[in-house]
């Protein structure tokens, strides 16, 4: 039983037992009905004060428990609210909750899907500022009370668009829409697509040399001795440019993986150069060429040597490749807090529009020149990527007919 209708019940009980004293005091004293009338509205008045003020005691508990409710509730209510809040802003992604009447209740940053930078204060299903779009399938998404996914473009950069519908107790109470920026993954498909495509490309040239020359060395009407040795040279070197290939393939996958662990340690640059002056020393000699240092830092590098290394020789060797004679310099400074190398030639340079393909894979300035020396047209990419692991930068300085400067930097 509630505290109001104790209350009452009360009340009652106490106006029968105030009629049955006065009609106990008439007849005892047999007083006259006016008297009788005065006592009672007397008698009453002090019951009723009593009782409501009493009364009015025990309501302002009962509202002081009832605020009391009502204040946790709402600060729970507040607390939840506020995780839900916390947890929306944290999503990465546009993400809009819109109710059962079409309002949007709750979203996070939404400017990158609307047409300005200052979206509606109050926004429904129908009523925004979102692109068309984005406007569209919200409209179908709330109207159509189903799961939806579809791909949609916005700004020139597609989204993954996402609608759930949300159930409260068996009933439609709006739904869920999240716009995923999937522009990245497109685009890194579309890498992976071109590069299977450019690989079997590159694969599918010197086996087409081999499969011709073997079976013109398997004719039955072929005794041409001299050809016969050409050929087993041409093969040679078209075997030796398919195993550089692969490799070059193999080492640029697994630097492509997000999981590549470098073994960084402090590394004595010096020794790196002239570990790859060694190995390229006789190239560099057959064509007339000088390898030089101009080492301004003793500081070491904290880099995987290993990694580093590979990144020299590559740069090195297409120097060489690219140099008909003169002097190619390996030059190391620091500056503010990055570590610099840079390996200058006096080859034949880069034009303007080739500086900004160099890095791109199977990319070759000169097509002829790098598959007669067995280039695979992956050098400057497993370069950029081991730079990239490294947390650093390479870039690219030429000037067509005169040479070219690569410079590696490093957070050191």
């Amino acid at each position: 039983m509630s505290l109001r209708k104790s209350m009452k019940s009360r009340r009652y009980v106490a106006y029968a037992l105030l009629v049955l004293v006065l009609i106990s005091v008439q007849i005892a004293t047999e007083a006259s009905a006016l008297t009788m009338v005065l006592v009672m509205s007397i008698v009453f008045f002090v019951f009723w004060e009593y009782f409501d003020k009493k009364n009015e005691l025990l309501v302002r508990k009962e509202n002081k428990e009832l605020q009391e409710e009502i204040r946790t509730t709402a600060t729970d209510a507040h607390l939840k609210n506020k995780q839900l809040l916390t947890v929306v802003s944290s999503i990465p992604y546009p993400m809009l909750l819109i109710d059962q009447f079409g309002n949007v209740v709750m979203h996070n940053t939404i400017k990158e899907i609307c047409v300005s930078d200052k979206p509606y204060e109050k926004i429904t299903y129908l009523h925004n500022d979102f692109v068309h779009s984005v406007s569209e399938f919200i409209k179908d998404a709330f109207i159509l009370e189903k799961n939806m996914d579809k791909i949609i473009s916005v700004k020139n950069i597609e989204y993954q668009a996402i609608s759930v519908p949300v159930t409260a107790k068996g009933h439609y109470s709006g739904c869920l829409v999240l716009f995923q920026d999937i522009s990245k993954t497109l685009e890194g498909e579309k890498m992976q697509k071109r590069f299977i495509a450019d690989a079997s490309h590159e694969l599918k040239t010197p086996i087409a040399v081999l499969k011709g020359m073997i079976e013109i060395l398997n004719r039955e009407d072929f005794h041409d001795e001299e050809t016969q040795k050409e050929f087993l040279k041409q093969m040679e070197v078209e075997i030796e440019r398919l195993d550089i290939l692969v490799k070059d393939l193999l080492q640029l996958s697994r630097l492509s993986l997000s999981t590549l662990i470098l073994e960084r340690e402090k590394t004595d640059v010096k020794k790196l150069v002239e570990k790859a002056f060694s190995s390229l020393k006789k190239k560099a000699q057959d064509k007339n060429i000088v390898l030089t240092t101009d080492l301004k830092t003793d500081e070491l590098l904290f880099c995987d040597p290993k990694k580093i290394l590979q990144v020299l020789l590559n740069l090195l060797s297409n120097a060489i490749k690219y140099s008909d004679t003169g002097t190619i310099t390996v030059r190391s400074y620091t500056e503010d807090a990055y570590y610099f190398i840079e390996v200058i030639d006096e080859g034949c340079g880069l034009k303007k529009e080739e500086i900004d393909k160099i890095f791109d894979r199977f990319y070759r300035v000169d097509d002829a020149r790098s598959r007669k020396n067995g280039g695979s047209g992956l050098g400057l990419s497993i370069v950029k990527s081991i730079m990239d692991a490294h947390g650093g930068e390479i870039s690219v300085e030429s000037t067509y007919g005169k040479g070219s400067c690569f410079r590696l930097r490093f957070n050191n």
